[in-house]
């Protein structure tokens, strides 16, 4: 399958033909780049991420998704009739790591299309999922925001967030971005921070 870029419209018009089936309340909380992408902040995403916290709803939205004739390729992933990527994931698990609980709480209310209330996660969390997984696209969509957030309060969240998840490395990820990335995009170096994550047991 090829990917194709979503951009907000795309992605607005595949949630209203989907909630033209959903009969009860649903909560998609979009992720990474499908939060990015409905925040305006990059123009596209290649597939659409979005976790949905209650079992329930989980298991309800999994239902119309089959009911509809969208293709189950894995556990999360499922493909639309026209090729588009829509990736559902459960629980506090979020692009394999475990945020803090109040990471939903934290959200952005965007819109709703009928039964389905859309949300951003927070952008520390956005960051802190990216940081976590961090490949080449990851570090691109981390560039765009980490002038937004506060660096100190988003490292202390990293760091909280790390220590009850399954992530490996995740020191040297923070390093390989306040040091290494940092310099490569030309923005502030905070040595004093970079000592007290080296301090991290």
């Amino acid at each position: 399958m090829n990917k194709q870029e979503i951009n907000i419209k795309r992605l607005y018009e595949l949630l209203e033909s989907i909630e033209k089936f959903i009969e009860r309340k649903v909560k998609l909380y979009a992720l990474g780049g499908t939060a990015l992408t409905i925040l305006k902040i990059k123009p596209s995403t290649i597939d659409i991420d979005v976790n949905i916290h209650s079992k329930g709803e989980y298991e309800y939205i999994c239902k119309i998704f089959e009911q509809i004739g969208f293709e189950e390729k894995s556990t999360i992933r499922w493909i639309t009739q026209e090729g588009l990527a829509f990736d559902l994931f459960h629980g506090s698990n979020i692009l394999g790591t475990d945020l803090l609980n109040d990471a939903l709480k934290k959200s952005k209310f965007i819109k709703s299309f009928g039964n389905i209330e859309l949300y951003t996660l927070s952008l520390e969390d956005i960051i802190i999922s990216k940081l976590a997984r961090g490949d080449n696209r990851d570090f691109g969509d981390i560039k765009r925001i980490i002038k937004k957030v506060n660096l100190k309060e988003l490292i202390q969240r990293y760091k909280e967030t790390m220590e009850n998840s399954i992530g490996s490395n995740y020191k040297q990820k923070l390093l390989d971005l306040i040091e290494i990335k940092f310099k490569e995009w030309k923005f502030k170096i905070d040595k004093d921070l970079i000592n007290e994550v080296k301090k991290w047991e």
